[in-house]
């Protein structure tokens, strides 16, 4: 009984991902740079709520789903630098898969509502969103240093070497604070109830 409910929650949160991924604002908020799909991210949140509600093993299911869903968009999508990241497995799958370990390395799965301490569930949120941006950023340098992926062959923004600083700057500087400052914020008021519920559905 415990496992098949335990399923079941999983693929609510699965469904979750999807429905953000699929409609506009409730997994992207774009700040303004089409071009090169600069957005601040929420959906590496719902990873970490579904590994704090659920444990590892669900957050792991939940970070695999999400960068197989990144895949796809990459590959059906219309070519971006944003796309092109993505074709990438390794910064796709790698990036969520992590935030399910790092966010269980800090709410442990025995955490409940009782002994749970917001700014563990803060600095839950943090490190989902810095973990997120840190390894999409370092198989972005990596790909462009060592495979000389160009990157003005798919778009028009000059030579590659000055859009690389250009584009990790908007990642870093801009999108991973925003995205940082969310999960502080949204990651404990959801957390919290979550917790709560958990307390009386596995007692």
């Amino acid at each position: 009984m415990k496992n098949i409910r335990q399923l079941i929650l999983t693929a609510i949160f699965m469904a979750i991902i999807l429905v953000q991924v699929l409609i506009p604002f409730l997994g992207y908020i774009p700040l303004g740079a089409v071009i090169v799909g600069a957005s601040v991210t929420i959906i590496q949140f719902t990873v970490a709520l579904g590994t704090i509600f659920l444990g590892l093993r669900s957050g792991l299911i939940l970070g695999l789903f999400w960068g197989l869903i990144r895949i796809w968009q990459a590959f059906t999508t219309p070519f971006s630098v944003g796309s092109l990241i993505f074709m990438n497995p390794f910064t796709a799958i790698g990036a969520s898969v992590l935030v399910a370990v790092v966010v269980n390395l800090v709410v442990r799965p025995t955490t409940t509502a009782t002994n749970v301490r917001v700014w563990q569930l803060g600095l839950a949120g943090a490190l989902a969103a810095l973990v997120n941006t840190a390894i999409v950023t370092l198989f972005t340098w990596i790909g462009f240093t060592f495979f000389h992926i160009d990157w003005h062959q798919f778009i028009n923004l000059g030579q590659s070497q000055h859009f690389l600083g250009w584009f990790l700057s908007i990642v870093v500087g801009f999108n991973g604070i925003f995205e940082i400052i969310a999960g502080i914020i949204i990651v404990p008021i959801i957390a919290i109830p979550l917790l709560k519920v958990k307390q009386r559905l596995y007692k």
